[in-house]
């Protein structure tokens, strides 16, 4: 019963540093959902609020060069998306930051696939993040102005 008593601890411990050692640290903004102008691949523009990834925090994962980037979308003003390039495996892409710099990334396929969604007028969209052209990130839902 003793050693239980000390691992538990320890346990607890190593799987609370393990997100910190895995990537950039996650905070609770993160999980915030955005008033956004988003067009699709068919150049159709739909306006929405509360609109993130479906599962997980607001995180834009991508390559910048040999590296691994992630961009957590309350540093985002503006993604551009171009069309996916089957032979590199990525769809290149820019991301326009709120302090307005601007960054040549490419996003894997894999997080192309992955659904953001949110509310609009008449329902609520749902997309796969590499149908979308352009994403342009207005507010924090349910907020005067951009934190």
């Amino acid at each position: 019963m003793a050693r239980k008593a000390i691992w538990l601890p320890l346990m607890l411990g190593l799987v609370a540093l393990a997100p910190a050692a895995i990537g950039a640290p996650i905070y609770e903004i993160d999980y915030a959902t955005y008033d956004v102008k988003v067009t699709d691949s068919k150049n159709v523009t739909t306006e929405a609020t509360d609109f993130g990834f479906y599962t997980g925090p607001n995180i834009l994962m991508a390559r910048r060069g040999d590296g691994q980037i992630e961009i957590p979308f309350r540093k985002i003003r503006l993604i551009e998306i171009g069309k996916y390039i089957p032979s590199k495996g990525y769809y290149p892409s820019t991301v326009t930051s709120r302090r307005g710099k601007v960054f040549q990334v490419q996003i894997e396929r894999v997080q192309g696939q992955r659904y953001v969604g949110g509310n609009t007028d008449v329902g609520t969209i749902r997309i796969r993040l590499g149908q979308i052209s352009r994403l342009e990130l207005k507010r924090l839902s349910n907020t005067e102005d951009f934190e």
